[in-house]
């Protein structure tokens, strides 16, 4: 009950914690919750050696432990987060699991976290009940979804792989609901995983006294890179940031110095989610939850996995050269969501652009309200309608192949490609980040719009120049031979 002591110390003006943010340069509900999302790790050990061996308290646990850390985060307000449990809980139980049921989660979610984000949110970011919120809209979609697609194969309906995998063919008990609701290693900021993962994890389903040597040390690791990101984010901010470009100072500087300097804000700002999402994911491994199979080495060993609680693919993500690269490797459980149960979900639409311009709709509304955030996702659209419509284009010309096999210009077209990741990264993040549209607008002025010149006219205007081209080079190379 540590949370709730902290808390009654700051409402008596005794809490350490104010002073602590400060003395770090950080804010108080920044500092509490990066301290709870450190918190989930001893929770996991003392989940193994004082409870595992009470089945019946299992639940009850992770009830009282997620609870506390909710109302050292968020006091009284964090009612807010039971009542969407209770109301899928009532639907499912009244209305039973289907399509009817599906809709009314979807439509109440969405529209409890609007309305909390109308009431909540501001320019700055916010670290309020809405942010668990979030977190929780996306279980709760999913959760009834997965009753719906668990019906469905009830009545012999044919289901796809992955939905195969988190359908559900009975319904939650009350207790279930609550304990996988508030789950402590990640109700605060995630990841989302399935009813279906959570309920074969608390029934000793995973090899997790089998593999117990394996997984603590794969947590350990997580556990340490966390820290590291989260020491490079500090550092990363401190030397790029956002407060310069918005100042007067930075339009003195040149155009390419001021991408480079977004680009690069962006990349280490991105470190904030990756080393939280680090640390829930080494908190899912110590508590047993992220088993995700075997695989076999290529010696032929076996050897189990324990990444199904993984939300970043550092390697991919760091080494990324194209949008595509940062879509598979950065926030995959969300990404993930919106692969399964929106994108695949709207086929009846008929048209993949439209699906995925939906998609990004969801997206940018399950973030907020403001306008930063239509913006960031408007833009992952154009630019990747251009990688996906370019790539097999100049993939097919000589030209290309010829760079990619040469020892030298390969790396000169990785970096070339590296440097075009890294600053429209910037140009995409800082309205996510800015969220008010004087201030992103801002931004982009002082970059001239350089990620509107270079996207929007893509379908209209560089797409049919470059294919001419091409097809007159290849005139050009017939009639020579």
């Amino acid at each position: 009950m540590w949370g709730i002591f902290l808390y009654i110390l700051d409402l008596v003006g005794l809490s350490p914690i104010p002073f602590l943010a400060e003395l770090i340069g950080t804010t108080a509900p920044a500092l509490k919750l990066l301290i709870s999302i450190l918190m989930g790790y001893p929770i996991a050990i003392l989940y193994h050696h004082h409870i595992k061996d009470f089945f019946d308290y299992r639940n009850i646990y992770f009830i009282v432990c997620g609870v506390d850390m909710a109302f050292f985060n968020f006091g009284i307000s964090m009612y807010h987060n039971m009542i969407p449990a209770i109301v899928i809980y009532m639907t499912t139980k009244f209305l039973g699991a289907g399509k009817m049921n599906a809709v009314i989660t979807f439509v109440f979610n969405m529209g409890y976290l609007l309305i909390g984000y109308i009431v909540t949110e501001s320019e700055d970011y916010d670290i309020t009940w809405t942010m668990p919120h979030c977190v929780l809209t996306l279980k709760l979609m999913a959760l009834s979804f997965d009753l719906w697609d668990g019906k469905k194969m009830i009545k012999g309906e044919t289901l796809s792989e992955n939905n195969k995998k988190t359908a559900l063919l009975r319904a939650p008990s009350f207790v279930e609901l609550i304990g996988f609701v508030y789950f402590p290693a990640c109700f605060l900021v995630g990841p989302i995983f399935s009813f279906r993962r959570y309920i074969d994890f608390v029934m000793d389903k995973f090899p997790v006294e089998k593999e117990a040597k394996v997984y603590e040390k794969q947590a350990l690791r997580r556990l340490l890179q966390g820290l590291g990101y989260l020491i490079a984010f500090q550092v990363g901010v401190y030397v790029f940031n956002v407060k310069y470009m918005l100042s007067d100072d930075f339009w003195e500087t040149s155009i390419f110095y001021r991408h480079f300097y977004c680009g690069m804000w962006a990349h280490f700002a991105l470190y904030k989610y990756i080393s939280c999402w680090l640390l829930t994911e080494a908190s899912c491994i110590r508590f047993g939850m992220s088993y995700n199979g075997v695989e076999t080495t290529p010696e032929g060993k076996t050897i189990s996995k324990w990444d199904g609680c993984n939300n970043i693919k550092l390697l991919r993500f760091e080494g990324a050269t194209k949008f595509q690269h940062y879509i598979d490797s950065f926030n995959c459980n969300t990404n993930h969501f919106a692969a399964e149960y929106i994108y695949k979900r709207l086929k009846f639409l008929g048209n993949r652009n439209l699906s995925q311009f939906f998609t990004l709709l969801f997206l940018a509304l399950w973030h907020g309200t403001r306008s930063g955030y239509y913006m960031t996702f408007f833009n992952e659209f154009l630019i990747m309608l251009m990688e996906k419509e370019l790539e097999p284009i100049i993939s097919k010309t000589e030209l290309y192949n010829k760079l990619w096999s040469h020892n030298v210009t390969k790396y000169m077209l990785y970096g070339l490609l590296k440097m075009y990741t890294i600053v429209f990264m910037g140009w995409s993040l800082a309205p996510f980040d800015l969220k008010a549209f004087s201030k992103w607008w801002g931004v982009y002025s002082s970059l001239y719009y350089s990620g509107f010149v270079l996207f929007l006219p893509w379908a209209i205007l560089y797409k049919p120049l470059l294919k001419m081209a091409i097809k007159a080079s290849s005139v050009r190379r017939v009639r020579a031979d």
